[in-house]
């Protein structure tokens, strides 16, 4: 027993090193998003993954060491053995995938994975398809994968054969001694006793509950707890977690003084003065464009350099209202429903993926729909990618337009869908037949990983410190050839555009790299109505889109929104989930709450990396701060349990 004893901690040491080899390369790999400025605070994030790596370790190599350190006479029998070493590869597999694959991912999302990627990547698209070239674009991962493999199989294999040789001279004294009650109580206790240890480390500690990846905030700031987690330990926690639960922090009287999630018309339109003909609904049409991974960095309307990688949407903000666009979610599942259904992502599932995908849920087309508006959905991808589709339909949507209805894969970027230009064409003339008034949501799909622009037009777009800096210059140009094709047409006078993006991504200059620049995305309203171009300095979040909407072309009845119109006098906030922490943000000041702990209060001007937080010095703002949160995820949590996700729902 005393080689199999060291046998298996040889082999649980090796999983903890190369569970630590790949948290060093997922930082190498997006070190860019981290800042860690001190040897305090990388101590911390090495202590830290520590206690996290234990955790991931004792989960995953469970049935392994199991196997391996109970006392049985089958240790020494080679079926058993293979069994055993099988289970060891298993776990160091699955452990050494997740982290790789995040090396390459996180970037994406902000967030180390959890069990909802399989909802995220298995709705409704090919991701079979997609394999090939996630292969090809991260294939410095992959060779790091085969090339650790090669080294493990062979290290296993001199520790199996050393090991192994000393418990066969072993095993004579082994068969002599099973039957004796002390041999075998000896080895029970030293199983028992390794066991508990193992428990105590899958906890993360004797403390009452185990740890959580909330626990990383103890050990970094915000932007660094994910370089303390690793994604196996992200996934097992968040295996059959309920998305959402009830909560009860005030009584509904109370609930209704502070937030409710209704959005009234308002009586103070400051853009009417800015038209040459006020909007107004049955007349005016609507058409929100959303471009894929639009960070506000590439915009020379945002970033106030000469730097730019979109000419013809600077030219269009010159002549529109410019609001600072923000984000409410890292992916595309969690950007449309923010931005057609004002609805946000407050929980660990994405809206369409979650139990609660089927409620009754609003939009810009069905409140539309009413005053006699036809709308349509374009988006050049494979129909059924995220169930876009499925949740244009349920929203209101009457008809969906993606490559199934395009017919023509000539012009298929081999990846993701119709390359921009030819799909927003095509849009254009489907939209030319549309009766007015009409709204209408067009979703781009080029600026998404691997880049890839057509032949024709390489070389053609400035490159820049990041992969799609290319890729967004050649949306810029399939937008202006858009409009080029509908400026013309008798529509256009008479339309609203909605310019932005379905979330922020990576990004290369440092003020876009701070908590709430990396969410920050453009906003842009147009319209051949306006009489000249404004740039406010008022937030508008992606959940305020349809609100505001409603206001502009005054449409007088309530309408069910998280956000608010950012010409509302209600109570104007910007509010984003990550990592079991809601970011609230009202003028200067900034709070992060998590359940069970004390707030944090941060003055966003003084201090954009939100590193000092004042909540002691502010008691009434945090106090206010952290009311306003939770009256809003009790909102959100309540009503979509109850399905009560419409205005008419008390």
């Amino acid at each position: 027993m005393k080689s199999q004893y060291k046998l298996t901690l040889w082999r649980y040491l090796i999983v903890l090193v190369v569970l630590l080899i790949t948290q060093v390369l997922f930082y190498l790999l997006n070190t860019q998003l981290f800042n860690v400025d001190s040897f305090n605070a990388f101590w911390r994030i090495c202590v830290g993954n520590i206690r996290f790596a234990l955790s991931s370790l004792s989960f995953y190599l469970a049935p392994f060491l199991f196997l391996a350190l109970l006392p049985s006479p089958l240790q020494n029998n080679k079926i058993y053995r293979i069994i055993t070493t099988i289970f060891y590869f298993l776990g160091l597999e699955v452990i050494m995938i997740m982290n790789l694959i995040d090396c390459g991912y996180y970037c994406f999302t902000f967030k180390r994975i959890t069990c909802d990627i399989f909802n995220y990547l298995g709705v409704g698209g090919d991701f079979g398809t997609l394999i090939p070239t996630f292969l090809h674009d991260y294939w410095h991962i992959v060779t790091i994968f085969i090339v650790l493999n090669v080294l493990l199989f062979y290290l296993d294999s001199r520790l199996r054969k050393r090991y192994f040789k000393k418990a066969e001279k072993d095993k004579t004294n082994y068969v002599a001694n099973r039957a004796k009650i002390l041999f075998w109580a000896k080895h029970s206790i030293v199983f028992l006793v390794l066991v508990f240890v193992l428990v105590i480390f899958q906890r993360g500690g004797l403390q009452k509950r185990p740890i959580s990846p909330i626990g990383a905030s103890f050990y970094a700031s915000t932007q660094n707890t994910a370089l303390v987690l690793n994604t196996p330990f992200t996934f097992y926690r968040t295996i059959g977690k309920p998305a959402l639960t009830i909560k009860e922090y005030y009584t509904e009287d109370q609930l209704k003084k502070i937030y409710i999630p209704i959005s009234y018309p308002s009586q103070n339109v400051w853009t009417d003065s800015l038209f040459t003909e006020i909007p107004s609904v049955g007349k005016t049409n609507v058409y929100i464009i959303i471009v894929e991974s639009f960070s506000a960095e590439y915009t020379g309307a945002y970033n106030h350099t000469s730097k730019t990688y979109t000419p013809f949407i600077d030219s269009l903000a010159k002549h529109s209202i410019v609001f600072q666009g923000m984000s409410n979610g890292r992916k595309s599942i969690d950007g449309i429903p923010a931005v057609v259904s004002s609805m946000p992502l407050l929980g660990e599932t994405p809206y369409i993926t979650s139990p609660y995908g089927q409620n009754n849920l609003a939009s810009i087309a069905s409140i539309l729909k009413r005053h006699g508006y036809e709308n349509a959905f374009y988006h050049g991808t494979y129909n059924g990618v995220m169930n876009f589709d499925g949740f244009g339909k349920k929203v209101g949507f009457d008809v969906y337009y993606g490559m199934n209805e395009y017919g023509n894969n000539k012009d298929y970027d081999g990846n993701w869908g119709i390359f921009d230009e030819e799909f927003l064409q095509y849009t254009a003339k489907g939209v030319n037949k549309m009766k007015q008034p009409f709204t209408v949501t067009s979703f781009t799909t080029s600026n998404h990983s691997p880049y890839t622009i057509p032949k024709k037009h390489i070389g053609r777009f400035p490159k820049g410190p990041v992969p799609y800096d290319e890729t967004i210059g050649y949306t810029d140009y399939a937008l202006r050839r858009f409009f080029d094709a509908i400026k013309d047409q008798p529509w256009f006078k008479n339309t609203i555009f909605v310019i932005t993006g379905d979330h922020s991504a990576l990004n290369a200059d440092d003020n876009f790299k701070t908590p709430l620049g990396l969410y920050r995305i453009p906003m842009i309203v147009y319209s051949p109505m306006l009489k000249h171009g404004v740039v406010s300095n008022q937030v508008m979040q992606q959940i305020d889109v349809l609100p505001t909407i409603n206001d502009m072309i005054h449409n007088n009845e309530p309408i069910f929104a998280y956000g608010r119109s950012v010409f509302s006098n209600q109570e104007h906030f910007y509010i984003y989930y990550s990592n079991s922490e809601y970011l609230v943000w009202i003028g200067d000041f900034v709070s992060k709450y998590r359940e069970g702990y004390p707030t944090q209060l941060f003055n966003v001007k003084k201090d954009p990396m939100l590193t000092t937080n004042i909540a002691t010095k502010y008691p009434d703002k945090t106090k206010y701060h952290e009311q306003l949160t939770k009256a809003i995820i009790q909102q959100y949590n309540n009503r979509l349990i109850k399905n009560k996700t419409l205005v008419t729902d008390k």
